[in-house]
């Protein structure tokens, strides 16, 4: 397969990269620029343009040609938005250039322009004017070809935007939820009147013997919270490592029940405190927090 020309240099770099891409995927497909446009919707000499880099190309043929080249269109949709953003080469006319080339061909130079006073081929077969009534043309320019015989308008790249715009508002969706989850914990679900003993933690509790806790001791409607756990009936005994332990140690110590340490670690200090906190409530002693203990120890 012959080699490709060289880009042109006013290129910027995101609009090289896909230009060289595209490349990539034609000769990946095998095809010749002849047998490419009867493979997709645009022509033979828009094709050589595209892939020359001297002009962009539509966002449907960057689609077309991924899909025959069995590629991802959407990673390809990314790259031709990047190089649309910053593509700055000139605009060539777009005549249409007859002929044919084989498989790999070099790309050929647009054909002269017609003579002064030579009455266009397309012109010519241009149809009549429209009735008042009938629906006005559509110019090329806003079909992408500015200067040469309009390329076929279709609704897949309206119906395509459509689609990619929509898939963007749910992945921003998606992220300001993460967000909201992430900055706001518990607050979903807890009403906007709630107090800030919401602010539970969130992380999956591991245990690490030199490390220590604060306590956030705060009273919401009537009942003592310590900001680890909401909870109201965990059974807690020795060797528990949770964070409902981080809660009742902060709320023993903030009680005068003394542990040594907010570890998280349920040992032996922190069922001593738990039996005298029982045996002060007139509870059974047995240094388990259950139901009837965390309801003593948040009062």
């Amino acid at each position: 397969m012959a080699p490709w020309k060289a880009l042109p240099e006013h290129l910027d770099p995101q609009a090289g990269r896909l230009v060289d891409r595209l490349r990539r995927l034609k000769d990946a497909t095998g095809l010749s620029f002849t047998a490419l446009a009867t493979r997709t919707s645009y022509s033979r000499s828009s094709w050589e343009r595209y892939l020359n880099g001297r002009k962009l190309p539509p966002a449907d043929a960057v689609t077309e040609l991924a899909v025959l080249a069995g590629a991802d269109p959407d990673r390809m949709l990314a790259l031709h938005t990047l190089a649309a953003q910053t593509w700055t080469g000139p605009q060539p006319k777009d005549a249409a250039t007859p002929g044919t080339s084989g498989a790999g061909a070099e790309p050929t130079e647009p054909e002269p322009e017609p003579a002064p006073g030579a009455v266009p081929e397309a012109a010519a077969a241009a149809p009549a004017p429209a009735e008042p009534d009938a629906p006005a043309a559509v110019p090329p320019a806003l079909i992408g070809e500015p200067d040469g015989p309009a390329e076929p308008v279709r609704a897949r790249p309206a119906r395509r935007t459509l689609l990619a715009a929509g898939g963007a508002l749910v992945v921003v969706a998606a992220v300001l939820a993460v967000v909201v989850t992430l900055v706001l914990p518990g607050r979903g679900s807890a009403g906007a009147g709630e107090e800030e003993h919401r602010r539970t933690a969130t992380e999956e509790f591991a245990f690490e013997p030199d490390r220590t806790y604060d306590c956030d001791i705060h009273r919401f409607e009537g009942r003592l919270y310590a900001g680890h756990s909401d909870t109201q009936d965990a059974l807690l005994q020795q060797i528990s490592t949770t964070w409902e332990v981080v809660e009742a140690q902060c709320l023993l110590e903030h009680r005068g029940y003394r542990i040594g340490g907010i570890d998280g670690a349920y040992g032996p200090a922190t069922e001593r405190a738990v039996k005298r906190l029982q045996d002060k409530e007139g509870l059974v002693v047995d240094g388990i927090m259950g139901p009837h203990t965390w309801e003593a120890l948040r009062r």
